[in-house]
């Protein structure tokens, strides 16, 4: 590790100095993740996307509850778990060093909506991959930032950052995209992809920081980061039957239940048979996604 330079903000003095400090208060929890990462084949790449990598279980991460130890763990299972996708499209965009698609959906009016996911270089605190919705004009519409776990012998995803779009972006753009894709809301969108994920690749929970939990709610944080955090992540987990599990995160379904089209008002089935297609386009893609080639 002394041999390479990351980036720029390793060349200086005072910031090497503060590694070196942290690394010698949380010795074993920086050197389980340095050796478990370093021994990987993209470990360069995974330096290129996130910078700060090495120092990561130095500082808050995923939910504030984690101790040091348990956020090198963290980190280590998200890489093991992306190498049982290995050979997939979704395993090279998961650590890419920048935006890389993943599917495009169809909307009302021939809108397109097109996934991508990369590393979580802009949001290094909250996770190791990102996901973000895009509309036609390149318009950020939401992203969500998760790591994969593992808790007694299962996987188990968290989320911890969903945003919407850039304070610059107007309320009518969320309201025109959420009209196109026949009433669902960008960040729920993101959730049906978790979920197909999940589904796909044998996660058997999903959990949502909370307001509470997140990194950025920590002492640490509040001047600095405080005014970054927007999001009411409560009241989202709420609206999708997510059920708090402590005061750090919420258990979150691995799936809402789609209605009978014979229970929905006549009037409105034609709208909710276009969102059921919209999800199926997602369902087929996803599918397509996480398939590995062969002799991977």
């Amino acid at each position: 590790m002394g041999r390479l330079t990351p980036a720029p903000i390793w060349r200086q003095k005072n910031y090497r100095f503060k590694f070196l400090l942290r690394t010698a208060l949380f010795y074993n929890a920086t050197r389980a993740m340095l050796e478990a990462l370093s021994a990987r084949d993209d470990f360069n790449q995974l330096l290129a996307a996130q910078a700060t990598l090495p120092g990561k279980v130095h500082r808050q991460y995923l939910t504030r509850d984690l101790n040091a130890w348990q956020r090198a763990v963290a980190v280590i299972n998200h890489y093991r778990y992306i190498d049982t996708l290995r050979g997939s499209r979704l395993a090279h965009a998961m650590t890419a060093v920048s935006e890389v698609p993943l599917l495009t959906l169809n909307g009302k009016e021939d809108r397109r909506f097109t996934l991508y996911a990369s590393s979580a270089g802009k949001a290094e605190r909250e996770g190791e991959t990102t996901l973000w919705l895009r509309d036609s004009d390149h318009t950020l519409l939401a992203s969500a930032t998760f790591s994969v776990t593992r808790d007694h012998d299962a996987w188990q995803l968290v989320i911890g950052g969903l945003q919407g779009p850039r304070r610059h972006v107007s309320h009518e753009v969320i309201k025109q995209a959420t009209r196109a894709c026949y009433g669902l809301f960008p960040k729920r969108l993101l959730l049906e992809f978790i979920w197909q994920l999940a589904a796909r690749s044998q996660i058997a929970a999903i959990y949502g920081v909370s307001d509470n939990g997140h990194v950025f709610r920590a002492l640490r944080y509040r001047l600095s980061k405080g005014r970054h955090f927007h999001a009411s992540y409560d009241e989202f987990w709420q609206s999708i039957d997510g059920h708090p599990e402590s005061p750090w995160r919420w258990r979150l379904p691995l799936c809402l239940e789609r209605k009978s089209l014979e229970s929905i008002a006549s009037k409105k089935r034609a709208e909710y048979r276009r969102r059921f297609q919209l999800l199926d386009q997602l369902t087929e893609q996803v599918a397509i996604l996480t398939q590995r080639h062969a002799g991977d």
